[in-house]
């Protein structure tokens, strides 16, 4: 399948010849990878490698969560960070939909976050792919230089842009650091930060780097997201699955 048609045509056009040759090589590579290993989400209607950005074009996105990696089986990975096509819905994303209900009043029942992604909600997983025979070290090692293409393109657009982040590994992306933050919001980009809504170790409710980084259940994501695009004139994300 073409370049184009993985990603969707906006972010086809924004890249340069190098970014889109960067893009191609990578996806060779997992062809390759794929005639010896499992791996995931699989290419199809509602689900592939790139999905993410296919669902959400380029100059659509408003708001950008930052994930770890896709569900290891199947069934459940399609390409959205946190998302889950079907079935019992995960512990993270349990208590995501549990905030969501405190800030909102909203009450999710399905896992599949794709009416986020048509709103304009990049999610997007920092590794993004899954196998069986490779570490999530050694995942994201591979994925980073088209991780940065995206990462550096949406920063350096002309538009608003809410960035949530979860989690050490979400906070400590480069592009991320603490320092930039005063310079982005000259530019209507917003960080909002907070550990991962996961149970393990109780993350949901520590507080990261000695308190400079508050508990994900303590820190209202979904309702000062609206209120950032609010102020900025966007429309607002409905956070009903």
């Amino acid at each position: 399948m073409e370049l184009k048609n993985l990603i969707g045509e906006s972010w086809f056009n924004i890249l340069n010849k190098s970014e889109k040759e960067c893009f191609i090589n990578t996806i060779n590579i997992i062809n390759e990878k794929r005639k010896t290993q499992d791996i995931l989400p699989y290419e199809n209607k509602n689900s592939g490698v790139f999905y993410a950005l296919k669902i959400t074009p380029f100059d659509k996105v408003k708001v950008l969560i930052i994930g770890q990696d896709p569900y290891p089986n199947k069934e459940d990975a399609h390409g959205l960070a946190f998302s889950k096509m079907s079935g019992k819905i995960p512990a993270s994303l349990k208590n995501i939909f549990e905030k969501i209900k405190e800030e909102s009043g909203i009450n999710n029942t399905s896992g599949n976050l794709s009416a986020w992604a048509k709103q304009g909600v990049l999610l997007l997983n920092r590794a993004l792919t899954f196998s069986k025979e490779e570490s999530l070290a050694s995942r994201n090692r591979f994925w980073l230089p088209v991780i940065n293409i995206i990462l550096n393109k949406l920063l350096t657009r002309n538009q608003p842009l809410v960035i949530i982040l979860w989690g050490n590994p979400a906070n400590d992306i480069e592009q991320f650091s603490f320092d930039k933050e005063e310079e982005y919001k000259e530019r209507n980009i917003f960080i909002l930060r907070s550990s991962h809504p996961s149970n393990m170790g109780n993350a949901k409710n520590s507080d990261l780097k000695d308190g400079k980084i508050k508990a994900f259940t303590s820190v209202p994501n979904f309702s000062k997201t609206n209120q950032l695009l609010k102020a900025c004139g966007e429309k607002e994300i409905n956070w009903q699955t």
